[in-house]
């Protein structure tokens, strides 16, 4: 049985029997009006609501938390073959994070953040038939008159709970479920429904439907983006960013093969200078492609990398240049400042940040806390051609803002698409 089936099934069943189906002008029917209508005002309210405050005494909790893991990433240094910082050298560079975070929240609330633009405020290019907003539309199955009423029921909750459960079992993480449950409930609850229309697929069109505004919200296109920008000017610049052995590396290779295949001109940049092996790795790739990559030494300064990329490529007139940052953990603070300083340096373009499907609800929480600390402008999800359930994706889009706009689906350089949300709720549903 798939992983949706058990839920279908309970809602074919429930169909039949029409158990949570009124007539309208019953008192039964009215209550769902009524049930609707608050349900829709509560889902407005909350989209307006500012989070809520922290409980008494977090906030000197979270301090103490912070300064014991700090004092054990002391102990432990980020690169076992360096000398760890001292403590001097430690503070300015959470100084300097604390800085640039702060920075980032007096801009998002100074104005507020329009999806359409990247994270150094170039315009993206929208998918046709683009919306930025997360809405669910039961289409031509709703009426205005007549027609049946779907009513608040126990046997729909157990149908909505088979569904919850399954959302949960394909990776997607919490938040995300709560939303999209809560969005459903609004929606189908109260819902007049073409008295011909096939109930079963009134709800599964639902649940699709919902889906799918979720993954659209904020959608790009990136052939048609990277082509924009390079009308305006070169170099165009990217930046790869993500946690330790995602794929950036190869994922890099495969969007410069892209683009070459394009009739572009690119130029890596290998500013991973911390892992042993990265740098290699990736000039292996730029002599298979046919491409240059930029480099130094391991334990290089990787701003210095990736400007000089950037200034070789505006020298010789080049299109794009590319930049492979080194793997981390989101809660590296020095680390984390490091890639800030590429981003200074060279106001890339586009952030990508590349996430792996078999992560699940990790991923979700490596991207939260990445865009919070360094702002991307879309994600690639890779090893989408394995066994991953997709919950994935459908929780990046909803807890960053930031679409999935391409996904890798094997290990050759032709295996990098277009992410299709459709294609990705074909495979999970």
């Amino acid at each position: 049985m798939g992983l949706f089936d058990r839920f279908k099934k309970r809602a074919e069943d429930a169909v039949e029997e029409e158990e949570f189906i009124v007539e309208e002008d019953s008192i039964e029917a009215e209550e769902a009006l009524i049930q609707r209508r608050r349900m829709m005002e509560a889902i407005e309210k909350a989209k307006n609501m500012p989070p809520p405050p922290p409980p008494p005494g977090f906030e000197q909790y979270q301090e103490e938390v912070e300064e014991k893991w700090d004092e054990f990433v002391e102990e432990l240094p980020d690169d076992p073959f360096s000398a760890p910082l001292d403590k001097k050298e430690r503070k300015k560079a959470e100084r300097a994070a604390a800085l640039a975070s702060t920075e980032q929240k007096q801009s998002e609330s100074a104005e507020p953040h329009d999806r359409m633009k990247s994270t150094t405020g170039r315009m993206l290019v929208a998918t046709k038939g683009h919306d930025s907003t997360f809405s669910i539309d039961l289409g031509e199955s709703e009426v205005q008159r007549g027609g049946r009423i779907i009513a608040a029921s126990k046997t729909l909750d157990e149908i909505l709970e088979e569904l919850e459960t399954d959302l949960l079992m394909a990776d997607m993480g919490h938040d995300a479920v709560v939303d999209v449950m809560t969005a459903l409930r609004g929606t189908i609850i109260g819902a007049r429904i073409n008295r011909k229309a096939d109930l079963t697929k009134v709800i599964d069109e639902s649940l699709r439907n919902a889906l799918l505004t979720l993954l659209e919200a904020g959608y790009w296109d990136f052939d048609k983006t990277i082509k924009a920008f390079v009308s305006e000017g070169t170099p165009v610049t990217l930046m790869m960013v993500g946690v330790n052995g995602t794929g950036k590396t190869t994922t890099t290779a495969k969007i410069a093969h892209r683009l070459t295949k394009q009739g572009y001109s690119v130029v890596l940049a290998a500013a991973d200078t911390f892992r042993a092996g990265a740098i290699d790795q990736l000039a292996n790739h730029a002599e298979k492609i046919g491409v240059r990559c930029i480099r130094s030494q391991r334990g290089g300064d990787a701003a210095a990398v990736a400007r000089d990329a950037c200034e070789s490529a505006t020298a010789r007139g080049e299109d794009v240049v590319i930049i492979d940052t080194a793997g981390r953990m989101q809660n590296k603070t020095n680390l984390m400042e490091e890639l800030r300083k590429v981003h200074r340096v060279t106001r890339p373009h586009l952030v990508l940040f590349v996430a792996d499907a078999l992560a699940g609800n990790d991923a979700v929480i490596q991207a939260r806390e990445f865009q919070r600390m360094l702002s991307f402008d879309g994600a690639v999800l890779c090893k989408l051609d394995t066994d991953a359930k997709g919950g994935a994706a459908l929780s990046i889009s909803h807890v960053t803002g930031r679409p999935i706009v391409l996904a890798g689906v094997g290990q050759e350089y032709e295996d990098l698409m277009n992410f299709d949300p459709n294609w990705l709720l074909e495979s999970i549903l």
